[in-house]
């Protein structure tokens, strides 16, 4: 079996383009450890990516498109033909897209080759519904137009939790053709501890699903319930005046997870997620979680976390200040980091190539 990897679009970017960027790089990674000796991997890449998806191993093997880093009309280019001839060239049998869309043309070009797509989420369309035209009228029209189209003409969807399944079939139907793998987890090792005092960590973005508001608006209600609050490291915002934040941004890998691991509680108050990394990678240190009350993180972290609703800050604030003062003993510090450990990349490698082969 062929298998074509199409990561040609991927460049290490910001946001969402990094979580997806690591997925496919971590993916392709576990799938050299699992695939047999009839499975070949050929990965379809860039300049800038091309050394992160070297595998030194005898089944995988690369093919370059072009020396220069794709923008946004060579991913036009790609997405409207230039990706069907090229894995028509390759004769693979089956087309793998850890990014989610399905180029046009590749089931005419290659009427006999497997598509499979991997959907994280349906954000996009989440953003069309509540804050129409938030990243431009036109880019909104071409990516939900896309993930739309993607759907609908591809063999096999991977679904990273059964709540982006569920949405899928509600929205499209095709439940067929829908698998659900969770992701892997990456656990970096964490770094010397970075402040000496006892802290709360939060992560969220500028982006109006992140719900950086509602964490502000919550931390701001627990200081004023408790004599002597902790102070709030505010991962991916930018500075704030409100007192006891601490905002950073842009930290390494290892500092983020010395973060984690020092926290006296980490929250996370997104109001809508395919997946969710970070409560899981807090979970990984053992660290205390208060999550959003939204189904992929009860699906991700089950009874392992506290869930609160993101939208009512008073009582997210009040959650705060009760999981501050219960005792988080190592018996429980130990559970969460084995519950952690079922999120393991090779899983998902082995799961997702046994969905590929249905």
């Amino acid at each position: 079996m062929r298998i074509i990897f199409d990561a040609y679009e991927l460049v290490l970017g910001q946001g969402k383009s990094i979580g997806i960027y690591n997925y496919a790089k971590n993916l392709l990674n576990a799938m050299t450890k699992v695939i047999d000796n009839n499975t070949e991997i050929i990965v379809i890449c860039n300049a800038s990516n091309r050394k992160d998806f070297t595998i030194e191993h005898t089944s995988v093997s690369q093919f370059i498109v072009s020396d220069s880093v794709p923008g946004k009309f060579s991913r036009l280019a790609w997405f409207f033909g230039q990706a069907a001839l090229n894995v028509k060239k390759l004769a693979g049998d089956i087309y793998f897209s850890p990014k989610g869309f399905l180029p046009i043309g590749i089931n005419y070009f290659s009427p006999n080759i497997k598509t499979v797509i991997v959907i994280h989420d349906l954000i996009p369309l989440w953003y069309a519904d509540h804050h129409p035209g938030y990243f431009g009228r036109l880019e909104e029209l071409f990516i939900n137009t896309s993930i739309v189209s993607s759907i609908k003409r591809t063999d096999k969807i991977i679904a990273i939790s059964k709540t982006t399944a569920d949405d899928i079939t509600a929205r499209f139907g095709c439940e067929n053709t829908i698998s659900v793998v969770h992701n892997g987890i990456t656990t970096f090792p964490p770094s010397e501890r970075k402040y000496a005092f006892p802290y709360i960590f939060a992560m969220a973005s500028q982006l109006p699903h992140k719900n950086a508001a509602g964490v502000l608006a919550a931390y701001q209600t627990y200081r004023d319930l408790v004599a002597n609050p902790l102070p709030l490291v505010f991962c991916g915002v930018t500075e704030t005046n409100q007192p006891g934040v601490i905002a950073v941004k842009g930290i390494n890998d290892n500092d983020l997870h010395a973060c984690y691991a020092f926290a006296d509680l980490f929250v996370f108050l997104s109001l809508i997620e395919g997946f969710g990394f970070p409560p899981i990678e807090a979970l990984a240190h053992g660290t205390p979680v208060l999550c959003s009350d939204i189904p992929s993180l009860r699906e991700i972290g089950k009874d392992f976390a506290t869930y609160v609703d993101p939208t009512k800050p008073d009582l997210a604030a009040k959650k705060i200040a009760t999981l501050l003062t219960e005792n988080n003993s190592a018996s429980l510090k130990l559970a969460r980091t084995a519950f952690s450990q079922e999120y393991s990349w090779t899983q998902c490698a082995s799961k997702i190539l046994m969905a590929i082969n249905c």
